[in-house]
């Protein structure tokens, strides 16, 4: 599987929510892990082109954020982090761990 490039560099206050987006995605993995939990493949999958959809319309979108509503640069690092996971989760699996 292949990250999907950004498609500008990132200015220090889309780093930061990129950042962020990638943090609590994997803080969250970390305390499924810890319970004994996982997502299947399809469920990442599933999760990381909801994140990624989420990106382009926040991108495209000409209004103003209101409320709870993410950046883009936020979305495309929990996509990431979902693709590390999904990553992992493959080579465990694959290595029979």
């Amino acid at each position: 599987m292949q990250d999907i490039p950004m498609r500008n560099p990132l200015n220090p206050s889309e780093e930061r929510e990129y950042q962020a987006g990638f943090a609590r995605i994997m803080r969250f993995a970390e305390h499924a892990r810890q319970r004994g939990w996982h997502l299947s493949d399809r469920q990442l999958v599933h999760e990381i082109l909801q994140r990624e959809r989420a990106a382009q319309i926040r991108e495209k979108s000409s209004l103003p954020m209101l409320g709870e509503a993410r950046s883009a640069a936020w979305n495309r690092g929990q996509a990431d982090a979902l693709r590390t996971i999904l990553r992992t989760q493959h080579e465990r699996y694959s290595k029979g761990l």
